[in-house]
């Protein structure tokens, strides 16, 4: 049983992995969509929006209705909506076709993303759990890595058209790995679909696990979109730049894993939290004062790793499994929002400041706030239900 879960994992791992495939796919193919639909970076950047913004909307009911229908069956649903999409935007002939179509696509990444995060919930317990979401977590960046190389090939040999088409099938592949995951991953099923709404208690202390998990990724996003800008402004060249950038990148992603197993080892995830969160903002603020701005990105790399799998397990520790749909459903809204208009407020900030370091003070606050927000989830979970039955381990699991 115990190996059962783990490869389990690895067909979630996969699936998750097309989502960043796909979303890699507008990015791999910008200059040639560019070129041939007539657009310039600000229809890309709408293409971006795009496949996330439907996130704030469609997360919630997404977790509604995990309580009344197969996970896998909704698993598989999104999956086919990204492979639709796909698809449909290798046939894309303007922008208004181009973003229904992509659109399509973030709703089943939407979905797919809910349900595989729910289903390492339920299949991991407290003490793996932080490493299991670390896995999990990793997939996304290194779906959008492979993107690169495979999908530029692609561009030269088939133009835009064939990149679009290999977001459909690497997303039917996924569906192929996720078909084969069995039906016991969803054992509460049959109690979620008796419940109501969610539990008053956990409500708080899911919204805020969801608000620093959304100010997490909202920090890495200002970062990567920022952070070039910034040392060309500093006298760097924009290869350097774009260089030291992709590094912290790189870094990141091995951290994700790497500081999961610690934590994991550790049983420390507020800790690391607190911890990492710090060393991070104070990684931004020396890079902004142009500190060993080498040093100060690898840094930053490193610190986001070990916080990913520690919040993703925040939601599990409050929610009963029968509340684990719609919680995490209420979790990836709060993301997703603080996702679509984080962006937009970091943009007026840096026109209000004149100068690209405004978006980048703000990661390190963002980064900062995790802190006093952790706190706070460990205030109101100590009044929730637990899903553990003895007092004394619900107390260890939120220490």
């Amino acid at each position: 049983m115990t190996g059962r879960r783990w490869i389990i994992l690895a067909a979630l791992f996969v699936t998750r992995a097309a989502i960043g495939f796909q979303f890699q796919s507008i990015g791999s193919a910008a200059n040639l969509l560019m070129a041939d639909l007539g657009i310039g970076y600000v229809e890309i950047g709408m293409l971006l929006g795009a496949y996330l913004l439907p996130g704030a909307f469609v997360a919630f009911p997404t977790g509604l209705l995990g309580r009344r229908f197969n996970e896998k069956i909704l698993g598989l649903a999104g999956l086919v909506l990204m492979a639709v999409s796909g698809l449909a935007l290798s046939y894309s002939g303007d922008l208004a076709f181009a973003l229904v179509a992509r659109t399509i696509g973030g709703i089943g990444g939407t979905v797919v993303g809910l349900v595989a995060t729910k289903m390492v919930a339920d299949w991991f317990d407290a003490r793996e759990i932080v490493l299991a979401m670390s896995v999990l977590q990793m997939s996304w960046p290194f779906g959008a890595m492979i993107a690169l190389p495979i999908q530029a090939l692609i561009a030269q040999s088939f133009g835009w058209h064939g990149v679009m088409v290999s977001g459909a099938v690497c997303s039917a592949a996924a569906f192929c790995a996720f078909a084969m995951i069995p039906h016991a991953a969803q054992p509460v099923q049959a109690e979620a679909a008796g419940r109501g709404s969610l539990p008053g208690a956990a409500l708080l202390p899911v919204m805020i696990a969801g608000t620093i998990w959304g100010a997490m990724n909202l920090a890495g996003v200002l970062f990567f979109s920022y952070g070039p800008p910034l040392m060309v402004a500093q006298g760097s060249s924009p290869t350097v730049a774009a260089s030291l950038t992709s590094l912290s990148i790189w870094l990141t992603i091995v951290a994700i894993p790497t500081g999961g197993y610690l934590v994991h080892r550790a049983n420390r995830p507020i800790t690391a939290i607190i911890v990492c969160g710090l060393i991070g903002a104070a990684a931004l603020m020396l890079f902004v004062l142009d500190f060993h701005p080498t040093i100060s990105c690898m840094v930053f790399g490193i610190s986001i790793g070990p916080m990913s799998g520690a919040i993703m397990s925040l939601p599990a520790r409050v929610l009963e499994p029968a509340d684990r749909s719609v919680g995490f459903g209420l979790f990836y809204t709060c993301f997703y929002v603080l996702m679509a208009a984080g962006p937009t407020a970091a943009g007026s900030l840096q026109d209000a400041w004149g100068t690209p370091s405004a978006a980048l003070v703000a990661s390190a606050v963002l980064l900062a706030s995790m802190v006093p927000l952790v706190l706070l989830f460990l205030i109101v979970a100590k009044r929730c239900d637990f899903a553990q039955p003895d007092p004394e381990a619900k107390l260890r699991a939120a220490s």
